[in-house]
């Protein structure tokens, strides 16, 4: 647990940067040592020529988007910072660190296990800006702690807690991500105006789409990166925090408790393309499953996001159809989010060839009839006109100016993937095995479920597809919990035509075949048809027409 202090670190105690104007303190009624007092950590700045050239590099091979170098520490309330008595028996540890001329700054706790009582707080040492702050409340599953970014090359770690907790194992500081890139300030390089921000009428038919995307951060040893990524619906509708995005995107299970996914993060006005709000954020994730072949990657965040961000559950589309028309929702250049249309239907190739099918891995879109992407657009969902995903931006040339293509890593193939659950979708996108091919966005099923008596119902019917049809339908129950159910057609005067007999239905979605033949196996004639749905005493409904 315990990180080599790099040899560029240099703990000075003395008032330097004295000339700061002092502290936020959160303890505005407590003698606390003023800012020059309190202990400094001073970090090497980023050598910002030699990083641009290797950021070229990087992007021509294809890699994420980096905005942050590591520096890698070994900082702890025993040997670092300072301690100051408060009232009540309660004391406060305080440590400054610095990165001068850094865009950024973000934490990484590699050891977090607050008492109950205690709080961390973080916030620039001038004052300006939020402050961060965490509890036991907070603790993650690894054992890890990595902070949002804050707009500043200084800031101050503060813990407060009860006197007879202090000695134990509390925190450790492992590694600064020093920004040496623009991180939603004024950023002369920003995204190209060619692209639409989501608040503008073109987003309108896609408002509940929206709030599914958000821009992540990451952090290797190497530095702090930014992809995009979608929050995804599963068969059980449970709302699992499941966060689909890129292969590329390099998340592993050694990283992945560093994700900071950012909600919401957009022009407050058309046009401004700027102006966004870093402020709603979810800590930390799991990896699931990753497949390079289709450049899929699958997390689940350590928490759900907090229902006040509005975040919603995409539907997608797993059949392999190829879209007429598509539309991407996505953070381009990591900045504010951005949607872009393609008008025309798409191809399937492998990635980066124009003629298909190739290895059938990828959706090409020919060129983006309004907006485009741009790196840090990595890893977002690419919808069908439906408002099903259908895949996840790998890479390609599109960009404000040209008409070139792009290429997505298909759903379809990932759904299968390498065929073990860490190299599949399918595990955890229908985790019933209902055999689901198009699932919608959660909460989005046609009709809405009516409560029906006695008591709190047990099942509902979902959907019906297609419907109208010709030759055979496929119906989709939903169950709050596993059991038998009973499924009968009825014609309009509530006759049987056919009953489809007994499935043993799982938690989620449960779907059924009618092959519109009735009880003796002859056609059913043309008309408007009832499924029944019976389980234990509830009842639930639906309409298909059948046409001949």
């Amino acid at each position: 647990m315990r990180f080599q202090l790099i040899s560029a670190l240099v703990i000075a105690l003395t008032m330097l940067f004295g000339t700061v104007s002092q502290a936020k303190d959160p303890n505005e009624n407590q003698d606390v040592l003023p800012l020059g007092k309190i202990p400094l950590v001073l970090l090497s700045s980023p050598d910002f020529e030699a990083l641009a050239e290797e950021d070229a590099w990087r992007e021509e091979d294809g890699l994420p988007d980096r905005f942050a170098v590591a520096r890698h520490v070994s900082l702890d309330p025993e040997n670092s910072g300072t301690w100051e008595d408060l009232p009540q028996g309660r004391q406060l540890w305080r440590l400054r660190v610095s990165c001068p001329e850094a865009l950024s700054l973000n934490l990484g706790f590699t050891f977090f296990q607050l008492p109950s009582e205690a709080t961390l707080s973080v916030y620039a040492a001038d004052g300006s800006g939020r402050t961060l702050q965490y509890s036991a409340a907070d603790h993650r599953s690894s054992g890890q702690l990595w902070t949002p970014v804050l707009i500043t090359d200084d800031l101050i770690i503060e813990l407060e807690m009860a006197g007879s907790d202090r000695g134990k194992e509390l925190l450790e500081l492992g590694q600064v991500g020093c920004g040496y890139r623009y991180f939603g300030q004024d950023d002369p390089q920003k995204s190209g105006l060619c692209n639409i921000d989501v608040v503008c009428p073109e987003g309108d038919d896609w408002r509940e789409d929206i709030p599914s995307v958000g821009r992540y951060t990451y952090n290797t040893n190497s530095g702090s990166f930014r992809c995009t990524g979608v929050m995804v619906n599963n068969t059980a509708q449970d709302e699992r925090p499941l966060f689909l995005t890129a292969n590329h995107c390099e998340v592993s299970a050694d990283f992945a408790a560093s994700v900071v996914v950012y909600w919401n993060y957009e022009s407050p006005n058309c046009g401004d393309h700027g102006g966004g709000s870093l402020e709603q954020t979810t800590l930390g994730a799991t990896l699931l499953a990753n497949y390079s072949v289709s450049d899929v990657r699958l997390l689940e965040l350590e928490a759900s996001p907090d229902t006040a961000y509005g975040v919603t559950f995409a539907g997608w589309d797993r059949s392999g159809d190829v879209p007429t028309s598509a539309i991407a929702i996505h953070h381009p250049s990591a900045d504010e989010k951005s949607i872009s249309f393609e008008d025309d239907a798409l191809s399937i190739t492998t990635y980066l060839v124009d003629v298909g099918p190739g290895n059938e891995t990828h959706l090409r879109v020919e060129d983006w009839d309004l907006g485009t992407t741009e790196p840090g657009s990595s890893g977002s969902p690419l919808f069908d006109a439906d408002h099903h995903i259908v895949g996840q931006l790998h890479g390609g040339y599109a960009a404000c100016g040209n008409d070139r293509p792009d290429w997505y890593g298909r759903l379809s193939v990932s759904w299968e993937g390498g065929g073990t659950p860490e190299s599949r979708l399918s595990d955890y996108l229908d985790p019933h095995g209902t055999g689901a091919v198009i699932l919608n966005r959660f909460g989005d099923d046609d009709p809405d479920p009516e409560p029906l008596p006695p008591g709190e119902m047990d099942l509902y019917f979902a959907s019906v597809s297609p419907n109208p049809f010709l030759d055979e339908t496929e119906i989709t129950l939903h169950m709050n919990q596993a059991g038998s159910v009973h499924v009968r057609v009825l014609n309009i005067l509530g006759q049987l035509v056919c009953d489809l007999g007994t499935i043993e239905g799982a938690r989620g979605n449960n779907t059924i075949t009618w092959n519109g033949n009735d009880q003796d196996g002859r056609p059913a004639p043309a008309g408007l048809y009832l499924f029944y749905l019976e389980s234990a005493g509830q009842t639930a409904r639906g309409q298909v027409v059948r046409l001949r």
